[in-house]
């Protein structure tokens, strides 16, 4: 464990670009000299600079500029079509990288291994990227890829075939197809999507209904391949082959290939291979006749995956796979001696107790973790789990033996699917009723730093060692230090005015607070809708205290549609309650959330914030005019004038008649701008720019303008800002003067 520890320290120290490479050298060295004098505790000094400097050597390169200038190129699909929409391929020499392609089409029957020759050009990643969310384009650079594009089927020439891994070309693909093909014909796409999840962690097919309940119940780790999955399939492989009286090293050579199978079937993820090297050490050990232990099996199935894939530290399936089979193995034993008194009821012991003490421990075992990559935590998800868990334990064996069975006697495959639709139907309906039950039980944690996970895990060790004197004394020096702190912290803090231009990538979100915490949204985005959930939930921002919504266009208010159902809306203002069929769904869902709906115009104005907010557009005519469908969405898009201080910021929407906005700079200086329309020629002529003159412009939703603003505005001497260049922006105010910090 302590030797998982240090190889973990080094490759994470290895991954950040600021420690030079030298160093650990400096380190590795002295470890060397002084293995005798100090007794072999140098070894760990020497695996944590072997480890910094496997890490940093198995970061891929720099992306080539060159990649996005070619007009075709050539590559091996690595990962077949997920969903028949979207492949991998790994490009050829001397090109270099992977790039995820989408078909506009589903006819191009592609598979792994095949040499293919695509024309089109490679686009750069162009995910939101916003304070407080993790960077998608980072993380996907570091992960060896390059970029993406979208092709139709008659762009794709396929050169040769099985090119790839033998083992995978020839045996698990063919067999992962063929269960993709009995599944689909034995089962509805319902079944069928919540079965690939399960079984192969395939989350193509899942509907988004089910999606949502799976988060709401803290039941997603049942979508990934781990331990409870490998576990299951161990039990029947064995208990079929001591059945059958097979014994010592031919039944480790079964089970070892059998788990390596599954492993390679579900996508080779981290926590798959985990529970693998898990299984093959256990394997090991009964065919050596040692001893193993759980705490070194999984120690040593960290070490050898990190050795293998050093980039797997930063995947968030291995970090939550590891902590969560790290809290069983550690906290289930303290656990069990209270439950003691319980073990002369054999049944209640092992079929209720038990299991409810192993999903309690891991589900406090990965809260940090889940609170920093889904701002969530879902303290009841282990009643959840004691619920739904014993049906996947009957769905994965017999979701493996109906395509068995179908090789020999289809008709019995059948029977045996039917069976199979029953278990998944009840498994989907009890998912979404728990959902319902426990999911208001969520809490919002908001994001916590990597010091914050850190600290709640240490103290969590000392906890676990309270019989020891030091860990006693450790745990309150730590503990108290800790509180206080958190608590000056929450005292000390206090909010303050800053606006915040979100990049949801297509539309415009922006947020306003004041001084007092109260919080104004201005459009909610829908490139990507997440976005703006996400920040939110980041923020811990549980409700908005007003919403105002320029015009009805889904790149204005799609970012409401997914809205966690505990973020609440106290007042929205809209222009017209007249719109497409999702725009009337939406304000009649807010109004029976409990959500008051204004209709305003121009010459109204927004009370009770530190800003002063008016309403400049549409006019009441404008309005009149929309409602009786003689004008389209734009023209009666809000005009916002906002006041703070010295500055005014005049928020625009899709307002296209500079006339109207140029009316506004006659009554006040305008200092922040944000352009109309996403930067549109029509509505950010050269004159609307003479004659406001702002001091920023910040542009949204669009990268390059039509209007050619990435020009007109440096010439006037106009600060250029754009959320789809530079990310996210939040705007703060520092001893009076503006400062815009980047994402």
């Amino acid at each position: 464990m302590r030797a998982l520890a240090t190889v973990t320290a080094g490759m994470a120290l290895g991954q950040l670009s600021l420690v030079p490479w030298w160093l650990p050298v400096l380190i590795v060295v002295p470890g060397i000299l002084f293995v005798r004098i100090s007794r072999g505790f140098s070894i760990y000094l020497i695996l944590a600079g072997a480890a910094f400097l496997l890490s940093r050597s198995a970061q891929p390169a720099p992306v080539d500029a060159k990649i996005y200038q070619v007009q075709q190129f050539r590559g091996l699909v690595v990962q077949e079509p997920t969903n028949r929409q979207t492949f991998t391929i790994q490009l050829a020499p001397p090109l270099a990288g992977k790039v995820f392609v989408g078909l506009k089409d589903s006819s191009a029957c592609l598979h792994y291994g095949d040499v293919v020759q695509v024309k089109s050009r490679i686009k750069r990643f162009d995910f939101p990227r916003n304070p407080g969310i993790p960077d998608r384009n980072q993380q996907l650079l570091r992960q060896g890829y390059a970029g993406n594009t979208t092709v139709n089927s008659d762009q794709i020439r396929i050169i040769s075939r099985n090119a790839g891994n033998p083992v995978l070309t020839r045996i698990v693909m063919p067999v992962r197809r063929y269960l993709f093909r009995t599944w689909e014909h034995y089962l509805t796409e319902k079944e069928a999507g919540l079965l690939f999840g399960v079984l192969l962690s395939e989350k193509g097919l899942l509907k988004p209904e089910l999606e949502s309940s799976l988060t709401s119940t803290g039941l997603w780790h049942i979508m990934a391949v781990s331990g409870l999955h490998m576990g299951i399939v161990v039990m029947v492989i064995y208990l079929l082959v001591s059945v059958l009286h097979i014994r010592s090293w031919t039944r480790f050579v079964i089970l070892t290939l059998a788990t390596l199978t599954y492993a390679l079937l579900a996508g080779w993820n981290p926590a798959a291979i985990r529970a693998g090297i898990m299984a093959w050490a256990y394997f090991l050990g009964l065919a050596l006749q040692r001893r193993t232990t759980p705490l070194n099996t999984v120690s040593v199935a960290g070490i050898a995956l990190l050795l293998f894939s050093p980039n797997s530290l930063s995947s968030i399936g291995m970090q939550l796979s590891f902590c969560a089979t790290m809290a069983i193995i550690l906290i289930l034993p303290k656990l069990e001696k209270w439950l003691s008194w319980l073990r002369g009821y054999r049944i209640i012991y092992n079929y209720l107790a038990l299991p409810t003490t192993v999903s309690i421990a891991a589900t406090f075992g990965i809260a940090p973790l889940t609170a920093h990559y889904f701002y969530q935590f879902q303290p009841l998800s282990f009643i959840a789990a004691v619920l739904v868990l014993p049906l996947i334990s009957l769905i994965i064996p017999l979701g493996l033996l109906v395509p068995v069975i179908n090789l020999f006697a289809p008709a019995a495959a059948g029977i045996a699917a039917n069976s199979l639709s029953v278990l998944l139907n009840i498994a989907h309906w009890l998912i979404t009723k728990l959902s319902g039950l426990i999911g208001s039980f969520m809490v919002n944690t908001g994001s916590l730093s990597w010091l914050t996970i850190f600290y709640c895990y240490a103290l969590v060790l000392l906890l676990l060692n309270w019989h020891r004197k030091w860990a006693k004394t450790a745990f309150l020096i730590g503990l108290v230090p800790g509180l206080i702190i958190a608590q000056m912290k929450k005292a000390l803090e206090r909010p303050m005015t800053r606006f915040t231009f979100l990049d949801p990538g297509k539309g415009d979100a922006i947020l306003l607070e004041d001084t007092l915490g109260r919080k104004l949204l201005i459009d909610a985005g829908i490139g990507k809708p997440e976005v703006l959930n996400e920040f939110l939930l980041s923020r811990r921002i549980q409700y908005l205290d007003a919403v105002i919504i320029t015009h009805p266009d889904l790149d204005h208010y799609g970012g409401l549609l997914n809205l966690n159902p505990d973020i609440r809306i106290r007042r929205l203002f809209v222009s017209t309650l007249s719109g497409d069929s999702i725009y009337n769904q939406l304000l009649a869902h807010l109004k029976s959330t409990g959500t008051t709906i204004y209709t305003v115009s121009a010459g109204a104005r927004l009370t009770g914030f530190g800003l002063e907010i008016d309403f400049k557009s549409p006019d009441q005519l404008t309005q009149s005019l929309y409602n009786r469908h003689l004008i389209p969405t734009n023209p009666i898009s809000i005009v916002n004038l906002v006041q703070y201080d010295t500055f005014a910021f005049l928020f625009t929407g899709d307002c296209e008649s500079w006339p109207v906005l140029t009316r506004i700079a006659r009554v006040r200086k305008i200092h922040f701008l944000k352009a109309p329309h996403h930067g549109s020629k029509k509505g950010n002529p050269p004159e609307l720019y003479d004659t406001l003159r702002p001091d920023y412009v910040i542009v949204m939703g669009r990268y390059p303008t039509p209007a050619g603003l990435e020009k007109l505005l440096p010439e006037r001497n106009i600060v250029y800002l754009n959320t789809r260049k530079q990310g996210g922006l939040v705007l703060k105010f520092v001893k009076g003067k503006p400062v815009f910090c980047p994402n």
